[in-house]
């Protein structure tokens, strides 16, 4: 059977995992026959790749969906299909209330996509490719490895657990051979991704393997930085701490989500820390990886947060100066032990402690990036503006999520740039640059 002529568009949505799920999906359909487009409009079957982890995902999931059906509705699209974390969550509910997708695939079912398609389309074959290389969604000097999937925590607010799984790792070899296919692609940076980072190879190995895991992607021919994503407070080690002190392939960049720092708070969100070993271990950080960036994550309105718990929280976050913090409004996710929980914050009172949370870390950001001024730094260049800039970014930048460098003056993509700081905002700065990229 010939498909070639059919295309497929994919939605992604959501977090870096999902994204990896769409690459892998996406290699799946071009190896099964399919093209694959950016245009929704010329798209025979759109597929959406949901995100079903907070509220508002959740919504965005669904309206990508109606999207896509209202294409369907004017004949130019014949089928959709919705995957992804909203469809593994929810997807009895969903095949009674969401008629508009003609199939909600779990997770599992992801490694079939191209027999969903097919089916679809009223056509079928013989057999089907369900393995083989991604397609590399991302900028070809940068890529995503995902280490490992699911959680074995039992975070209050939390529903990844229930939809992603216990944590499974991926075995050191597969990896190590997955990267080195992404070096031999161009890939100069590596980032990380899983939901407990410090735990990979736990589960596999019988002892947490992050740190040899690290050491032999370091070793690859064509790695330049390595950043690591979604590492858990709780469980950092000596080992972990003198690797990113050390490593000369390892971002000086630590992504540690804290969600709060008011011991009361972090009891009922049942976070396997207190305040104090959070406040040891930045020290430990910050003193051993001089120059350290750092980024966290913080719910507000979680029940029961006093207006003297989250207080507690802005002063923490004055005083430890974050590179980047993002906050969330607490979100009641059915299936998690938070769902319920006595003392609701008003939505009201969420939203202005949202507010001078991020005003906060706003006026933060600024005050970190006005101090870089004048100072020479090393940029990994990742696009070309149309009015003739470059946009890189630093080690302290991870991508998509971070700040970025406006650059003038010679540079090319996928390379790195040494720059001078010229100027500041709050989540950019400028730069000439110094001499040739390499």
């Amino acid at each position: 059977m010939d498909v070639k002529r059919h295309k497929v568009h994919l939605v992604n949505l959501g977090c870096p995992k999902n994204l990896v799920d769409s690459e892998q999906m996406s290699g799946l359909l071009q190896g099964n026959g399919y093209e694959l487009t950016d245009d929704p409009h010329q798209a025979d079957v759109v597929v959406v790749n949901t995100c079903g982890f907070i509220g508002p995902a959740k919504e965005e999931s669904i309206q990508a969906i109606l999207e896509a059906n209202r294409l369907k509705a004017e004949g130019r699209v014949q089928a959709v299909i919705a995957t992804g974390c909203l469809a593994q969550r929810y997807q009895e509910e969903l095949q009674i209330e969401l008629p508009e997708a003609d199939q909600i695939l779990p997770l599992a079912e992801e490694v079939n996509i191209a027999a969903h398609v097919d089916r679809a389309l009223g056509k079928t074959r013989a057999a089907y490719i369900t393995s083989g290389p991604r397609l590399q969604l991302t900028p070809r000097h940068w890529a995503y490895l995902r280490i490992s999937d699911g959680c074995d925590h039992q975070c209050a607010f939390c529903a990844i657990p229930g939809i992603r799984g216990k944590h499974h790792s991926e075995p050191v070899e597969k990896l190590v051979e997955e990267a080195r296919r992404l070096a031999g692609g161009g890939v100069r940076e590596l980032v990380l991704i899983s939901q407990d980072s410090v735990r990979y190879g736990a589960d596999l190995y019988g002892q947490a393997r992050l740190v040899p895991l690290m050491e032999q992607l370091g070793a690859i021919e064509g790695i330049e930085w390595l950043r690591l994503m979604y590492t858990y407070p709780a469980f950092w080690t000596e080992a972990m701490i003198a690797l990113f002190a050390d490593h000369p392939k390892v971002c000086k960049y630590i992504d540690m989500p804290l969600q709060h720092i008011a011991d009361p708070v972090l009891k009922r969100m049942k976070r396997a820390t207190t305040r104090q070993k959070t406040l040891d271990l930045l020290a430990e950080l910050r003193g051993r990886i001089p120059g350290v960036g750092l980024r966290s994550s913080f719910i507000v309105g979680f029940p029961g947060e006093s207006e003297a718990e989250f207080e507690e929280l802005l002063e923490f976050v004055e005083a430890t100066r974050f590179d980047y913090a993002t906050a969330f409004i607490y979100s009641p996710e059915e299936g998690t032990s938070a769902h319920g929980l006595d003392g609701e914050v008003d939505e009201q009172i969420k939203a202005e402690r949202y507010r001078r949370l991020t005003e906060l870390q706003e006026r933060i950001s600024g005050d970190l990036n006005h101090q870089l001024v004048g100072s020479r730094q090393l940029a990994l260049v990742d696009e070309r503006t149309p009015e003739g800039l470059h946009l890189g970014r630093m080690q302290r930048d991870a991508p998509e999520i971070d700040g970025q460098v406006s650059i003038a003056g010679p540079a090319e993509v996928g390379r790195f740039a040494e720059v001078e700081i010229t100027g500041a905002a709050p989540f950019e700065l400028s730069a000439r640059t110094l001499g040739p990229s390499h």
